[in-house]
């Protein structure tokens, strides 16, 4: 029907009646258009939620950029003064028997504390170490490729940055100890000096002594954060 019309009444108990006459057609465009207010708010609130994802995200990434950027800023000092330290280590002399002054002291600690020793015989593997308030953490795998078993103690020194070296007393002195066929897993915690900053701290050298206290391994490794 050409005329058809429907009639919206709003009634209230205070008020006349109102009527309201809306054609079918402006009623389907009306409910079209709400329909498509409707759609266009979902696709905004979803689009504005993946924004928001992304964002977090985005800025998480930065975090641990910015994280790993203050972290390898320390690595590159530390191994800037590593530098340091090694290209002022002097050789000893050929027959030992120079005296030397408190002066020389430290480059002559820094040479034996980059001055590797290994006789073949003990590996050290996947070596971790760090300091965690006053205790230095250390583990690291002990492996045996003589024949037969091994045994002796490990000494853990702590290296600073003027290139001098500290000996650590482990919590546990049996921990620093080995007497093994193949491997073993060896995990010491020592007390580092007080009042040492931990950006005093360089590096830790491993040196393993056999049973007649002979230094069979000797090697410094870098401190992890």
């Amino acid at each position: 029907m050409p005329n058809t019309s429907y009639s919206v009444l709003f009634m209230r108990d205070d008020a006349d009646v109102k009527t309201f006459r809306v054609s079918p057609r402006r009623l389907k465009l009306l409910l079209w258009i709400s329909l498509a207010l409707s759609v266009i708010i979902l696709i905004a609130l979803i689009v504005g939620l993946r924004s928001f994802i992304g964002y977090r995200s985005v800025l998480g990434e930065r975090r641990d950029l910015e994280v790993r950027l203050a972290e390898a800023q320390v690595n590159l000092e530390r191994l800037g003064n590593l530098d340091k330290i090694q290209n002022s280590a002097t050789p000893p002399g050929k027959n030992g028997a120079k005296q030397t002054s408190p002066a020389e002291a430290a480059p002559k600690a820094a040479g034996r504390a980059f001055h590797k020793v290994d006789a073949g015989t003990i590996t050290v593997e996947n070596f971790r170490a760090q300091i965690q308030g006053a205790a230095m953490n250390a583990t690291f795998d002990l492996n045996n490729r003589a024949q037969g078993s091994a045994s002796g103690d490990i000494h853990l020194f702590l290296l600073r940055n003027d290139g001098s070296l500290t000996e650590l007393a482990p919590s546990t002195s049996s921990d620093l100890t080995y007497q093994i066929q193949r491997f073993k897993r060896i995990s010491a915690s020592a007390r580092v000096p007080e009042g040492l900053p931990r950006r005093e701290a360089l590096g830790l050298r491993v040196e393993i002594k056999n049973s007649d206290g002979e230094v069979i391994l000797g090697e410094t490794y870098a401190l992890g954060n």
